[in-house]
């Protein structure tokens, strides 16, 4: 029988055994991995916040209150590191637009070449399966803004409560319910060409 969070957590800081704070990782590791690329929109970056998350946990365990759930407080932990480094991002990209200069030379690093940014946007002559439409929400779902991606992210797809991702954001119910309200909204109208297009039938030759 798998033991509770709460159990693994008791047994690891009463032992020190090794194996039931594993057992809390390898429980996880994939959700946060998930709730972490779904917001950042980059592997790399998730990765870092997977490691950064149970480095934090384990230094942090021994403070952990039953009032909330684990899962809840992994997932405080999880955010906090996401909106580290979107914020730190938001700063890297103020910086970048005014050292923007058109005339600069062609190595210089802090300039953005705007003729290479990848192209993202998905063929719409293309038939979208169900992995194509994974990616395409993934996509859509990084142009939603900060707040209104995280509620979404943790509400729809991890299925926490209201109350839950009040405390997992800081913010309050009602901001909640608002923010994955027009979350909703904003997703139905980014994912709205796509499909509309992907249901129009190939014309004949």
């Amino acid at each position: 029988m798998d033991l509770t969070d709460g159990a693994l957590i008791g047994n690891y800081l009463k032992t020190k055994d090794l194996s039931f704070y594993k057992t809390l990782i390898r429980r996880y590791q994939n959700r946060v991995y998930s709730a972490a690329y779904r917001l950042l929109g980059n592997a790399e970056e998730a990765e870092e916040v997977v490691q950064d998350t149970f480095v934090k946990v384990h230094q942090n365990l021994d403070k952990f209150r039953h009032q909330a759930s684990f899962s809840s407080w992994v997932f405080r932990i999880t955010h906090n590191l996401c909106m580290d480094i979107m914020r730190t991002r938001q700063r890297r990209n103020a910086f970048h637009l005014i050292s923007f200069d058109p005339q600069g030379s062609e190595d210089d690093s802090r300039s953005i070449k705007l003729n290479e940014l990848p192209d993202d946007m998905p063929n719409p002559a293309q038939q979208l399966d169900s992995e194509e439409q994974g990616q395409v929400i993934a996509a859509s779902m990084t142009k939603l803004p900060d707040n209104q991606r995280t509620v979404l992210m943790l509400h729809d797809i991890e299925g926490f409560s209201y109350q839950e991702i009040a405390d997992i954001t800081g913010a309050s119910i009602g901001t909640v319910r608002s923010r994955l309200h027009y979350g909703r909204i904003k997703l139905r109208e980014l994912l709205d060409p796509y499909f509309s297009l992907s249901t129009v039938p190939t014309a004949s030759r």
